[in-house]
Formats: C-alpha cells, sequence, structure tokens
C-alpha cells in the first residue's frame, strides 16, 4: 500500500500473521519502502540500476528511525541511478574483510576432514603463517611478491618439503575465501615456485631385504610385530599403529581400520592373509599381558597407550613410509595387479572405472595372501601356519628371548624401546 513513511507509521502499522508481511510504498520519494513482516518492520530502497531491479536493505526499526532511513535512502538511490549497485559494494566490503583465519575455520567447517588433519592444517598455519592470521586476503593477494618470499624463506630455514606443505595449505583456504567471495584478487600462490619434489625411490635390493628380516626379528616383540605387520600390508604409520583389538576380526580374517587418512569416510576393512592372522593373533593374546585393559594391538608405555614414533636405527632407515613402498613394490613383483594393490593399499579410486569396481575381501586375500607370501621370502624368513614369530631361513634362530617370554615385566625389558 501507499503511505508517507512516518515515524508515526513505523511504530503504529500493525504486525501481519505469521508467514505474512505487509510493504509501504512511499508517497514522497519513489522507491522507498517500509516492509512489515510478523516480526520486525525494515527500511528498503528499490531501483534500477544499470538496468536491472535491484531492492537493498537499509536497516531495521528501531536501529533506524523513520528520518534517517529517509535520508539514508535518498543518497543511497542516488548511487544507484548513477550505476553503483550496494548489495555488491557490501560483499566487496565482507571480501576486503575476510582475514586468513576467518578462511581456515570456513576450510575446516566445509571440508570433510579428519581431526588429524584439520589438526595439521592448523599446525602449518600457525607455526609458519602466525604473523598472516589477522591479515586479511585481500591484503595477502595483493601482495604476490610478499607470498613468494614467504615461501623463499620458509624453504631456506626449514626445508623444502616443509614450504611446499605449507603453501598447499594456504591455495586452499585461500581458495575457499575466493568462493565464498569472488571479488577477491587471484590466489597469489601462482606466483609461487614450488619444488616439485619427487617421491623418495626406496630401495628393496635383495641383501638389504634380508638384512633388515634378521635385525627385525631382534626387536622388543611389540615393535618386531609392528614393523612386521607394516611390511606385509603397506599400511600408513599412524593407522598401523593405532590399530585396535576390537577391530580385529580372526574369525572373518579382517582387520577394521575406522580412521585411514583421509578420515572416516575412507574407512574400509584390511583381508589378512595367513601370516598376517596368525601376527594379530599372536598381538591380540599378548597386548593384555602388557598392558591390562589395553585397547591397542600395539600398545606401549607412552601418552596415548599405543606405539607412536616408528624410527628404528637397527633397522638402517626402512621403517614407516619406506615400509609402504617396499609393500608396494614386492606385491607388484608377485604378481599383485596394479588394480587390487590399490584395494590393499587403500588408495583414492584414481578414475571412473576404479570408481566403480568393488571387490570381495574373499578376492582381495588371495593376493594379499600372494603378497604375504614374496615379502616374506624377501626378508629371508620362514613361517609356519599357527605360529609366530616367523623364523630366519637357513639360519640360527635369532628371535630374541624375550620374544619368548613378553609377559616379563614391560619396563624391566624395554624401558627406552617404545614410545
Amino acid at each position: 500500500m501507499k503511505s508517507k513513511i512516518t515515524q508515526a507509521l513505523v511504530e503504529r502499522s500493525p504486525m501481519p500473521e505469521r508467514g505474512k508481511s505487509v510493504l509501504y510504498a512511499d508517497t514522497e520519494m519513489r522507491g522507498f519502502y517500509l516492509i512489515v513482516t510478523p516480526t520486525k518492520r525494515s527500511f528498503y530502497v528499490q531501483s534500477l540500476v544499470n538496468g536491472k531491479q535491484v531492492r537493498t536493505k537499509l536497516g531495521d526499526h528501531p536501529a533506524l528511525d523513520a528520518k534517517q532511513a529517509r535520508d539514508l535512502a535518498r543518497s543511497v538511490l542516488v548511487g544507484m541511478r548513477g550505476g553503483t549497485n550496494p548489495n555488491e559494494e557490501r560483499r566487496k566490503a565482507r571480501a576486503r574483510g575476510i582475514t586468513l583465519r576467518q578462511a581456515l575455520d570456513l576450510h575446516l567447517a566445509a571440508k570433510p576432514l579428519s581431526a588429524r588433519t584439520k589438526d595439521d592444517y592448523r599446525y602449518n598455519c600457525e607455526q609458519y603463517l602466525a604473523d598472516w592470521l589477522d591479515r586479511t586476503l585481500d591484503e595477502l593477494g595483493s601482495d604476490r611478491s610478499a607470498v613468494r618470499e614467504r615461501h623463499r624463506k620458509i624453504t631456506e630455514k626449514h626445508g623444502a618439503p616443509s614450504a611446499d606443505n605449507v603453501f598447499r595449505i594456504f591455495r586452499a583456504v585461500y581458495n575457499r575465501g575466493l568462493r565464498e567471495h569472488p571479488d577477491l584478487p587471484p590466489n597469489p600462490c601462482a606466483n609461487v615456485d614450488y619444488h616439485g619434489l619427487r617421491r623418495r625411490k626406496v630401495d628393496v635390493g635383495g641383501e638389504r631385504l634380508r638384512e633388515w628380516g634378521e635385525a627385525v626379528l631382534k626387536l622388543h616383540p611389540v615393535r618386531r610385530d609392528l614393523h612386521l605387520f607394516m611390511i606385509l600390508t603397506g599400511m600408513r604409520r599412524t593407522s598401523a599403529c593405532e590399530a585396535r583389538i576390537a577391530d580385529l576380526s580372526l574369525d572373518d580374517l579382517r582387520l577394521h581400520v575406522p580412521k585411514p587418512k583421509g578420515g572416516s569416510a575412507r574407512a574400509f576393512d584390511l583381508p589378512l592373509s595367513g601370516p598376517l592372522a596368525d601376527l594379530l593373533g599372536h598381538r591380540q593374546r599378548e597386548a593384555p599381558r602388557l598392558q591390562r585393559k589395553t585397547q591397542w594391538l600395539f600398545p606401549a608405555d607412552s601418552e596415548s597407550g599405543h606405539v607412536a614414533e616408528v624410527a628404528q636405527h637397527e633397522l638402517d632407515g626402512l621403517t614407516g613410509h619406506a615400509l609402504r613402498h617396499t609393500y608396494a613394490t614386492l606385491a607388484l613383483q608377485a604378481g599383485v595387479p596394479i588394480a587390487e594393490l590399490k584395494f590393499l593399499l587403500n588408495h583414492a579410486a584414481g578414475n571412473v572405472t576404479m570408481g566403480y569396481l568393488n571387490p570381495t575381501l574373499n578376492h582381495l586375500r588371495g593376493y594379499q595372501e600372494k603378497a604375504s607370501a614374496y615379502v616374506l621370502d624377501a626378508l629371508g624368513l620362514q613361517w609356519t601356519e599357527g605360529e609366530w614369530p616367523p623364523r630366519l631361513v637357513n639360519g640360527t634362530d635369532t628371535v630374541n628371548a624375550v620374544s619368548t617370554n613378553e609377559s616379563l615385566n614391560w619396563e624391566e625389558r624395554h624401558i627406552a624401546a617404545i614410545q
């Protein structure tokens, strides 16, 4: 309805019933409106901007009274008729104000990332980009040379891998800001020269593997079995260390991995070969003897209660992720097809066809058996069904005494071995 918008009208206009609204068009200023809903009274203006009708909100009563709203409407309408879209200007202002910290929060809230990955994002931003967190993306994006220089300085002080990792995170966070605010400057990481590091090649020569097989049998039983488990499965360090007794099903010959890299959305069941079933069955029986009421297959006297650090000088650098490389190489040599190997390693589908595939555990278990036999042979180890640990082929029994008497006092045997 048409009426001069006065303070009296604003205060006395009746509230409509729920779900409805009433619009009052000012009779003295074309394009100035009052809209009354069941919960509030708001002032708007509407006009053509570059040939298109644009409506924008001025504010609500009582924060604005009728006179203030009229004065503001007059100013905004002049700008709109001159080609200025207030909604676009407001959006640009919001874009100019978003900080790196706010964009990081937006990114972590929007992406289905694991808690571990989110912690990694925050750690890298707080460790290497702390002085940027409260700067706006508009400011950072406008100074591409400073972004390039920060990458160079991190490279000099902390190394190329750290620099590239930090700026991959920064690039992702900035892109999130761009999705929300397209008026931001282009991503300044386009100006960064990434080092493009290649994956480190792992030496899996026959002699080195046999030396590794002999050395691993001399370790503390928990660490021995953890390293053997990793080389027999290629499982990532964190997932292996956090393997739980409750997730092991020897009847079904599988180990459930609830939170691998990529979080719970990438959870999977690992098929167990005969050697793997004997290894984990052994750990299931022995773990409670080492730590009462433990939930972990590889327990330790650590804050988490499980082995957390896999570095082992006796194994000459062939630990951690190098064992994943080793497993993949040996499994391929054993005749495991690439498609099945990707499932055993829980790699993401690399193409549409892989996305269609959903092999059964029994199908994959056959290839796991083949891989296990080949890996143990390459290590110079002999496995006897129903027994653990394996023994050296054509050699003396070098399994140390502690492996046959694991129920001895934990701290007396290996105080420093496990963290």
